[in-house]
């Protein structure tokens, strides 16, 4: 195991849990019988992911953090307990939600350190079917479109969730910007006006340490050109919808991973998230997917009409023609422009915060090193983007 656990510590804690003055209970709390079976996972390395099994062969998935909280940079990295809430919030929201979003349910988060050693927390374990990149190789279409149609009606579940009876759920220890008053505040300014205005503060930081990323104050400024209006309502954001944090039983979606990266702001960032791959050149996905025969890029007809037809399910799935009243055009197709933009400047500014990690010497990986030298790349790609969709050639 890469990083082992005290099973005797955490046994004898899920004996009598909320004898601990630090455990806050999930939704579905359960009893664990000891012995208890513990095995990591391959995935979840930034916050260490284990399987549990009880005598009674109840299973359970616990996550906690990679060090102690007085040994974190930041506040807000590997915030498991962000994850716990947002989980249990989700849950809640749900049983007053006729359309459910699919997540686990939370069982408990313990805050006490000297437990196991980290913050950690306890969830149902889901046994589903992974799919790593969106073609979805040696599944035949007719299954596919399967797939599709619960993957847009799961997305569109998200986006219709009850956001401010989710808010009433999360405590501002750890939410204090998703306070219901402080929420309200941010129709000031659009979602995209906001990220852009991040975007700005973190690249010019980034470029004291290596060059700046190419064309980025035009890229800025055709995006808040055309930032849309939010939705009328408040909307969660998933922040990393892509299909390997899905997983799958008989074609559906039974769970959405990964949570936290989610905000609220505007659906078509998800959209434009989970089906970048089909705008953007083939040989590009064959390296993000390090896969040479994938078959998915802008310049085969097959991905240009699937990506038509997917942002026209999400929006029958979704149920309105537009999600800002008196805005027409403020639906997936006639935005998809600008949510595909501003997720490639997106990986712009992720792409130039890899470049200047590795010369500071902290990348983390050879391929991680790779990326940090795509962006001068990527923002020639974005420009030349703009220009085609200024020429009235794209969708």
């Amino acid at each position: 195991m890469g990083s082992p656990l005290d099973v005797g510590k955490l046994e004898q804690y899920l004996k009598a849990p909320t004898h601990n003055s630090q455990t806050v209970l999930g939704l579905t709390p359960i009893e664990f019988v000891s012995p208890i079976t513990v095995k990591q996972f391959r995935f979840g390395q930034s916050n260490p992911t284990y399987y549990l099994k009880d005598a009674n062969g109840r299973e359970a998935v616990l996550r906690r953090k990679p060090i102690q909280n007085s040994k974190l940079v930041s506040k807000s990295a590997h915030a498991v307990e962000r994850e716990f809430y947002l989980l249990r919030g989700i849950g809640i929201a749900n049983q007053k939600n006729a359309r459910k979003v699919p997540i686990p349910q939370t069982y408990l988060l313990c805050e006490d350190e000297l437990v196991i050693g980290y913050v950690f927390y306890v969830m149902e374990f889901i046994n589903g079917k992974a799919i790593k990149v969106p073609e979805m190789p040696g599944i035949p279409e007719e299954q596919q479109l399967k797939y599709w149609d619960s993957i847009m009606e799961t997305l569109a579940a998200i986006h219709s969730l009850d956001a401010v009876e989710l808010i009433k759920t999360l405590p501002a220890t750890h939410f204090p910007q998703f306070q219901l008053d402080k929420v309200e505040k941010l129709s000031s300014s659009t979602y995209f006006e906001r990220q852009v205005r991040t975007m700005l503060a973190v690249s010019k930081k980034q470029s004291q340490t290596v060059d700046p990323i190419p064309h980025f104050d035009f890229i800025c400024q055709w995006i808040l050109n055309r930032a849309p209006q939010d939705p009328n309502n408040l909307t969660l954001v998933h922040g990393d919808f892509k299909i390997d944090n899905l997983l799958f039983d008989d074609e559906k979606v039974v769970t959405v991973l990964d949570w936290e990266l989610c905000t609220f702001g505007h659906p078509i960032f998800d959209l434009s998230n989970f089906l970048q791959s089909y705008d953007l050149p083939k040989d590009l996905n064959a390296m993000f997917y390090n896969d040479p025969d994938v078959q998915v890029g802008k310049e085969l007809k097959q991905s240009t009409e699937k990506l038509a037809r997917e942002l026209r399910l999400y929006q029958s799935k979704y149920g309105r023609s537009t999600w800002k009243d008196n805005d027409p055009k403020n639906n997936p197709l006639d935005l998809w422009p600008v949510g595909f933009v501003f997720g490639l400047l997106r990986l712009c500014v992720i792409s130039q915060g890899i470049a200047m990690r590795s010369k500071g010497g902290t990348a983390s990986s050879a391929q991680a090193q790779a990326f940090g030298l795509m962006y001068p790349f990527l923002a020639d790609l974005t420009k030349k983007h703009i220009e085609e969709v200024e020429a009235g050639s794209k969708l």
